[in-house]
């Protein structure tokens, strides 16, 4: 259907835009007879009084011709062809009169996404690691951050497809898997580990050393009367963080019970235990 948008076939027929089908049928019924060449009215007239009302008769039409009147202004024609999809680029034919082309965009290089597994221990000082990029069919040198957690993604610029002449290489994204460590848990920049001592040695206090993973021996005083599963914190002896952090390493003390006290032994223990009892 063609709409011509310099009619308005509201005002043609003199009703409001929120009027109902039997109002718009009551004024064209009104303005057919007042116009008829018949009754010797204007033949120009009750022609546009048909447009008018051929237009905007049912709901269906009125919503078809309030979409093309939003689209376009007075004077320009709209063709929506009875259901047809809309073309925008017929709109832009029919403003200007040429073919409105959307611009190409340029081929580019893709990504390349591969996983890496790393030890705790070379997350913690960072290390650089030789890695085979099967699509590029070449084996290459990468650093490894200091400090970066298990599941994170390092992209190293250029390092990925270079197929499309005269555009820039993609880049490859690496994502770090940190393999499970026999002896430290990690907590973001903090590490976990466990000591144990006996249980004479808890009641009583005494010091123990604690290997840290960077091979070097802490002192760590075990107040008397320490509990099975106190959690002690060494301060910045943790993992280095990518922006300068540093965590803490926290220490479990787990309290063994012996398994071979002689008969004396446990005759003294019994007297100790009825003294707090």
């Amino acid at each position: 259907m063609l709409y011509t948008m310099a009619m308005d076939p509201y005002k043609t027929l003199g009703v409001d835009a929120s009027a109902t089908d039997a109002d718009i049928k009551k004024a064209f019924r009104r303005l057919a007879v007042q116009y008829h060449p018949d009754r010797g009215g204007d033949e120009s007239k009750f022609k546009e009084i048909n447009t008018a009302y051929d237009t905007i008769k049912t709901a269906d039409k009125r919503k078809q011709y309030d979409t093309s009147k939003r689209f376009g202004s007075d004077g320009f024609q709209f063709n929506f062809n009875d259901g047809q999809p809309f073309d925008m680029q017929d709109m832009f034919t029919s403003f200007f009169g040429q073919t409105v082309r959307p611009q190409r965009r340029k081929p580019t290089n893709k990504n390349i996404q591969i996983g890496l597994e790393c030890t705790l221990e070379e997350v913690y000082y960072g290390c650089k690691k030789e890695v085979t990029i099967d699509q590029i069919g070449k084996t290459i040198a990468i650093d490894v951050p200091r400090g970066i957690d298990n599941g994170q993604s390092v992209r190293y610029k250029g390092l990925g497809l270079n197929q499309v002449p005269n555009a820039p290489a993609g880049d490859l994204l690496c994502r770090i898997y940190v393999k499970k460590h026999p002896r430290y848990t990690r907590q973001r920049l903090d590490l976990h580990v466990e000591e144990s001592v006996n249980c004479f040695t808890a009641m009583l206090g005494t010091n123990i050393d604690v290997h840290n993973i960077d091979s070097k021996v802490i002192k760590l005083k075990v107040p008397a009367g320490t509990q099975p599963g106190t959690v002690m914190r060494i301060p910045e002896h943790g993992m280095h963080g990518m922006n300068g952090q540093m965590g803490n390493l926290y220490v479990r003390i787990n309290i063994s019970i012996p398994n071979n006290l002689t008969e004396k032994d446990k005759n003294d223990i019994r007297t100790i235990s009825e003294t707090y009892s």
